[in-house]
């Protein structure tokens, strides 16, 4: 995969995973205030986003060009299923470390975690959350996404993008 083909499914996956991230972010909270957690959810939004979209476009690039709605939606699907389980992955594993307590300050926090297993099914009530809104999200807008991928992946032919001479 070209470089600059690779940077621009990179740049549109994150963002498309932060956008996923800051509606259900503004409507959560009463007042919308910058935490370390908030922060790290963007951050594993963007990052998941990113990914997926990398993994889908390499599937589009790899996979013979069709026509028709459904290799879209194909690729858009995997997007989202891809980007959905990183998703929920990393914002479970950074819930559960906000929930325990730990800090920099004092990293013998962590321990809490094995103390009280409790803190992890919390984490994962959150984790499967953020699967179904973003599975959900990714399958309704699969065939955009999808195209878009597809289109980013697998440029046309300079010769096709050309206007036929005039007769």
């Amino acid at each position: 995969m070209v470089s600059s083909v690779r940077n621009r499914l990179l740049a549109l996956g994150a963002l498309w995973g932060l956008l996923l991230a800051i509606f259900p972010a503004v409507l959560a909270f009463d007042r919308f205030a910058i935490s370390p957690f908030l922060i790290s959810a963007f951050v594993c939004a963007g990052v998941s986003g990113a990914i997926g979209m990398l993994l889908a476009g390499r599937r589009a690039a790899a996979t013979p060009a069709g026509r028709g709605l459904l290799p879209a939606v194909r690729i858009g699907v995997l997007h989202g299923l891809v980007s959905a389980a990183l998703a929920a992955v990393t914002i479970w594993l950074a819930l559960t470390v906000t929930i325990s307590g730990f800090s920099v300050g004092s990293p013998s926090e962590i321990l809490t975690l094995f103390s009280r297993p409790a803190i992890f099914i919390e984490g994962a009530i959150a984790a499967i959350a953020v699967f179904v809104y973003t599975a959900a999200v990714a399958t309704v807008l699969s065939p955009v996404v999808g195209a878009a991928i597809r289109r980013i992946a697998r440029p046309e032919p300079a010769a096709r993008r050309t206007a036929p001479e005039p007769r």
